[in-house]
């Protein structure tokens, strides 16, 4: 059996080598760094978790909000431990969480051609958005 629990910043050398194993997951050096996922655990406490078989990290999930809107990132669950449920109740987790905060709408972002993440985010409710465009700046 799983089981849930809060993230912490000493899981990030084998929650980093789970994601860049994930098919699909969009990570980067600088937004993934350990000082930067360091930076996000500690203004989200409550909203970033890991789901364990045994003593092994198999699921992840960060949560955040901006005070209007939620935010998701980094949803995964390692192949041979998906259609258990894990994903759903990582992301069940995070959204309770999420609405004891007040939020009401969440947002995430998922590469065009993860098919079996755009299947995961629609099955749980997520829907398109193609009124927008996504634009971003490096700044630093």
């Amino acid at each position: 059996m799983y089981k849930i629990e809060t993230m912490k910043i000493k899981n990030y050398n084998e929650i980093i080598a789970l994601w860049k194993d994930t098919e699909g997951m969009g990570i980067n050096e600088y937004d993934d760094s350990k000082k930067n996922i360091k930076k996000f655990l500690e203004k989200n406490p409550d909203t970033c978790f890991i789901a364990k078989f045994n003593k092994e990290i198999i699921g992840t999930i960060m949560g955040g909000n901006d005070g209007r809107r939620g935010l998701i990132y980094h949803l995964m669950v390692k192949n041979d431990h998906r259609k258990n449920g894990i994903g759903k109740n990582l992301l069940k987790k995070v959204e309770k969480n999420l609405i004891k905060t007040g939020i009401k709408r969440i947002y995430l972002l998922v590469l065009i051609d993860n098919e079996t993440g755009n299947k995961f985010w629609e099955d749980n409710g997520y829907v398109v958005r193609d009124c927008s465009i996504l634009r971003t700046k490096a700044i630093g």
